[in-house]
């Protein structure tokens, strides 16, 4: 898909393949947006030229890019009304509005891109690559983390907290937010399954040490 190969994608898995963190940048080379796609699409017989889901995707990072977070996220939605069973354009739209502070908007579309997990096909995405540098994201998470324990009992907020600190790998940080998401009807399977995730993420790392 163009320049997106630049673009790192944290793909979490629930079965026995590695789990792709945040230490792993510069040493896995096959966590790529388009590789990933492409291992997703493994079956599929894959379009000589972009398909205008494709296009929409492209123009969404260069949007992002830019800190157009807005625009980013529309293209991002377009994307995914053309492309449905891409699994990685729901986690990048989320992202998207996330780095909005469109934070409500974020947590519902992460819920659902969580309710198709399935353990034994498909994995848990984080599209930290997103970000040409790793300070525009923490600068976000702050200020998410601020208004999260501002507004402690907001479900969708502590669920968006937890899956970003999940994502850069703060395992210990992301407990407490996604137990706390567990205890909202709405938010608990969400949060339930990164908190399976990230047990098994534990489980690995402690065997790493072995």
């Amino acid at each position: 898909m163009g320049d997106t190969h630049n673009y790192y994608t944290y793909n979490y898995y629930y079965d026995d393949a590695p789990v792709v963190g945040a230490a792993d940048v510069g040493v896995v080379d096959h966590t790529t947006f388009a590789d990933v796609r492409e291992r997703m699409a493994q079956q599929a017989v894959e379009p000589a030229e972009p398909t205008l889901a494709d296009r929409y995707f492209e123009d969404a990072i260069g949007a992002f890019e830019l800190k157009n977070y807005d625009r980013a996220a529309e293209l991002f939605a377009q994307a995914m009304e053309l492309a449905p069973d891409d699994m990685i354009l729901p986690y990048a739209y989320c992202q998207a509005l996330f780095a909005a502070e469109r934070y409500t908007e974020a947590a519902e579309v992460l819920r659902a891109a969580l309710a198709k997990v399935s353990p034994e096909e498909e994995g848990v995405f984080y599209p930290r690559g997103l970000y040409s540098k790793d300070d525009v994201l923490f600068e976000q998470m702050n200020r998410l983390a601020e208004i999260a324990e501002l507004y402690s009992f907001d479900p969708d907020l502590q669920l968006l907290l937890g899956y970003n600190l999940l994502g850069i790998g703060e395992l210990d940080e992301a407990v407490e937010p996604l137990r706390l998401a567990t205890l909202d009807l709405e938010n608990a399977p969400a949060a339930t399954v990164l908190l399976n995730l990230l047990e098994k993420m534990r489980i690995q790392d402690a065997n790493k040490t072995e």
